[in-house]
């Protein structure tokens, strides 16, 4: 069984990749992981589909020790599992450094060993520069990739490209970037392009990902229909402290997607009913947000939406 892994940040654009490479392995048997730190899979929801054996991993990251031990039995079981393909996409500040530690350790436990391509590292073209400093896990994605793409080229000029590729060809050289806008890459060439050699070439070590490094995450609901203005509002307000703030709300014009990274906002149409309302926030800022939150739920939403 092939099995492909999807780093990058918050927003990069891992869901959208999935989507596409689910799309194009439509007449083949796949299986699909998907990682979420909150304890709602907002992802989960955007790729169901018939005929995909999906399993959903929430509240931290598959490479912590706080719920790695539920990636280690999913991995087990998904290879008693009559598939070609095993896609998984990590969390956004997912540092996957020691996946063929993982794999090594469960070897003895699966029906056949993994035949594990690599991973594609998907970058924010946009918010690369600004975040490479700040967050480890973004080095460690892209030094254990195979591929990577950068995305979001369409919102950035050619000088902010240039000094983005530079930064990848420093840290991975033996790579070549794809430069995209919302994943737009032929996904069986990508899918070629991998090595499995070129996983196993870099060491694998620890992952930095534990229980005291992850970042905070609240999940905002509701049962009621919320207006549209005072959602959008509620949302950009939110967004100056949040990495990444997504989900699905019900409004008077009908239910909607929520994606915000930055001040990249996005309200989608969806046309699927919606139970509730639904929205994580994650934040590296955990007691500020909190308050924050709180404090613009009192100002127009109360008893419309609550943690």
């Amino acid at each position: 069984m092939k099995l492909i892994l999807l780093t990058g940040f918050l927003g990069a654009g891992k869901t959208t990749l999935l989507q596409l490479m689910m799309e194009t392995l439509r007449d083949r048997k796949i299986g699909v992981i998907i990682n979420e730190f909150g304890e709602v899979n907002i992802d989960g929801q955007l790729v169901q589909r018939d005929g995909v054996q999906m399993t959903e991993l929430t509240n931290g990251s598959i490479f912590c020790a706080c719920i790695k031990d539920k990636f280690v039995d999913s991995l087990i079981d998904m290879s008693f599992r009559d598939l070609e393909f095993l896609l998984i996409e990590a969390t956004g500040l997912a540092d996957p450094a020691s996946m063929n530690n993982l794999l090594s350790g469960i070897a003895h436990k699966v029906k056949e060993p993994y035949d594990y391509r690599g991973s594609v590292c998907i970058v924010d073209g946009e918010n690369f520069l600004d975040l490479y400093d700040l967050l480890p896990a973004i080095r460690a994605q892209l030094e254990y990739c195979g591929a990577v793409i950068v995305n979001k080229a369409d919102r950035i000029d050619e000088s902010v490209l240039q000094a983005v590729i530079a930064k990848l060809n420093e840290v991975n050289p033996r790579i070549t970037p794809y430069i995209t806008s919302y994943c737009r890459v032929d996904i069986l060439e990508l899918m070629e392009h991998l090595d499995p050699a070129l996983a196993k070439a870099k060491d694998p070590r620890e992952s930095t990902n534990t229980v005291v490094s992850r970042p905070a995450t609240f999940i905002v609901k509701g049962n009621d229909t919320i207006p549209y203005g005072l959602l959008e509002t509620f949302v950009r307000h939110l967004s100056p402290q949040a990495y990444r703030i997504k989900g699905f709300a019900q409004t008077e014009r009908g239910a909607v997607e929520i994606s915000c990274v930055g001040n990249q906002i996005e309200f989608l149409p969806w046309a699927a009913p919606l139970k509730q309302t639904d929205i994580v926030v994650i934040s590296a800022v955990g007691f500020k947000m909190m308050s924050l939150i709180i404090s613009e739920l009192q100002k127009d939403l109360k008893g419309l939406l609550w943690i």
